[in-house]
């Protein structure tokens, strides 16, 4: 457990009601694991079905040559060390909070958004698009909120997407936006090809918005998940989870004709253990001939029984079918706020919220047939200093192994990236070429005296042990608002196309007390 002052100072900030709340709304204030009184994550868990962790049966048992038994510790492989290639400040935006950070390295240029805007460098860090408002990109979205981008580089094709959402209370309105952006000529807008659909494509019940995006791709289609919330933006619960899957060729091109989109929602979203599914992520895939579209997620049923599902798209004769499987991960708990030099611990102000179970994104080797994905956890790292103990939020990530039958599949591995007395979160993956996992993800802690900054681990395969890089520390305490502070809600890393053995990240540091920063990386594990 955190120190008694800690844990009563984050009761009396919750019933102050002074935790600031800017859209799209995140987790409410996590009370460290063990408290019988621990809150669901307000407005995302709401709605999950809840079952007995010996109500399911887990993916199949995992094949003797594979390596350690879940949860075993590391193999022998010596780890490499990762070396940051280069990296430069990018985005910035003092109106916005969390940053919302993204973005993906193409062949020729990089192409980075954070909450309201989108840019473009070169690889040699020009600017060669200034900032873009996210809404100036369609007419649908003049004027209107927009929020949640989402940036991956889809290498099969040489294009770029970005995803962005939009929402009104009045009229009501939820709208899902898509631009793909051509590597060879990502430095001219004119030649962007931008995109509407519904927000809410599920027919019947109560209209809903979209929130909180994934984006993923394989070779021949780009799919999108949101989680659905009813109107208002401010009260309405959690529906279900939706999951768009549209085919290329209309959605790169706009001279050819509207792309339709498949849409899987309401009950089509349930896991095959009757649960409906909470921000689904699909995967962002590389290798060659990966056929199907994968998907994951993650489902607590507040006790052993937490456990991900494996989702795939794949075509039937009537089109295309969402089929899924579950698997046991172990508890699971919500993570505690973190710490922050200057901030935290007896401080007024200062924790930040390190983020919650939700899965940042997903990432599919087809040629080793892994996928990687990852989330912030509680975990009681020791010894400790702090009178009373600190228990600290910790990134847990995750390598699923899909079989042709989706309940063969296994877990192959998972492992804990964390310090004593140090808090991390938002954790975003993807391997290089050698399969090399990098994770990248922020870090504080007040014990340690850091401020909020940005860092990588990579995972050596067949290993769960880890080695750590900051790519650039933080310059001050945050403290942009009373209360827990926002920060988040995604990071964003992919392989380098030009260099597979390189990996870029988009991430953010504290650059002073009321402004983030985004800063982009390339880094190599050899």
């Amino acid at each position: 457990m955190r120190s008694s002052t800690r844990y009563l100072s984050a009761l009396i900030v919750l019933a102050l009601g002074l935790l600031s709340l800017v859209p799209p709304a995140t987790a409410q204030p996590k009370i460290p694991s063990g408290s019988a009184s621990r809150p669901i994550v307000h407005g995302r868990d709401a709605g999950v079905a809840r079952r007995e962790a010996t109500s399911f049966e887990t993916f199949g048992r995992r094949p003797a040559s594979k390596g350690h038994a879940l949860g075993g510790g590391s193999t022998s492989a010596t780890p490499l060390a990762p070396q940051a290639a280069s990296g430069f400040n990018g985005l910035a935006d003092p109106f916005s909070a969390p940053s919302d950070t993204t973005g993906a390295r193409g062949d020729d240029f990089i192409v980075a958004a954070v909450n309201t805007l989108v840019s473009v460098y070169d690889l040699s860090s020009t600017q060669v698009v200034a900032p873009i408002r996210l809404d100036a990109l369609h007419p649908d979205s003049s004027g209107r909120f927009a929020f949640d981008p989402k940036v991956v580089y889809d290498q099969y094709e040489d294009t770029f997407v970005l995803v962005y959402l939009i929402q009104q209370d009045q009229p009501r309105r939820s709208r899902i936006f898509t631009v793909a952006i051509p590597n060879a000529t990502a430095d001219d807008p004119n030649t962007w090809c931008a995109i509407s659909f519904p927000g809410d494509a599920l027919p019947g019940g109560p209209a809903t918005w979209a929130d909180y995006p994934g984006l993923g791709y394989n070779d021949t289609r780009v799919t999108i998940t949101t989680n659905e919330f009813e109107f208002p933006r401010s009260t309405g619960s959690f529906r279900s989870s939706q999951v768009m899957t549209i085919d290329k060729a209309g959605l790169y091109d706009c001279g050819q004709p509207a792309p339709v989109a498949t849409v899987f929602a309401g009950k089509a979203t349930r896991d095959d253990l009757g649960s409906q599914a909470f921000t689904l992520r699909p995967a962002e895939t590389v290798g060659s001939s990966p056929g199907a579209q994968l998907l994951t997620s993650f489902t607590s049923v507040q006790g052993r029984g937490d456990y991900l599902t494996l989702w795939r798209i794949q075509p039937t004769a009537a089109g295309f079918a969402l089929k899924k499987a579950s698997g046991a991960t172990g508890k699971v708990s919500l993570p505690p706020f973190g710490t922050q030099q200057g901030g935290g611990l007896n401080a007024a102000n200062g924790w930040w919220d390190a983020g919650d179970t939700r899965l940042i994104n997903a990432f599919y080797d087809a040629d080793r047939n892994e996928l990687f994905t990852a989330h912030t956890v509680f975990k009681d790292f020791k010894p400790d200093t702090q009178t009373g103990g600190y228990a600290e939020a910790a990134n847990r990530w995750y390598e699923i192994d899909p079989a042709n039958k989706l309940r063969n599949s296994v877990i192959a591995r998972k492992g804990t990236i964390g310090e004593p007395e140090v808090d991390v979160g938002w954790p975003s993956v993807a391997t290089d070429s050698s399969g090399v996992l990098f994770v990248t993800y922020n870090r504080a802690s007040e014990p340690r005296n850091e401020f909020l900054s940005a860092w990588v681990s990579t995972i050596q395969p067949g290993s769960t042990g880890d080695t750590e890089l900051l790519l650039h520390a933080g310059a001050a305490t945050y403290n942009a608002g009373p209360g827990i502070e926002r920060w988040g809600d995604f990071t964003a890393v992919n392989r380098d196309p030009d260099s597979p053995q390189n990996v870029a990240t988009f991430n953010q540091y504290a650059q002073s007390t009321v402004q983030w920063r985004q800063f982009i990386s390339l880094v190599t594990d050899n």
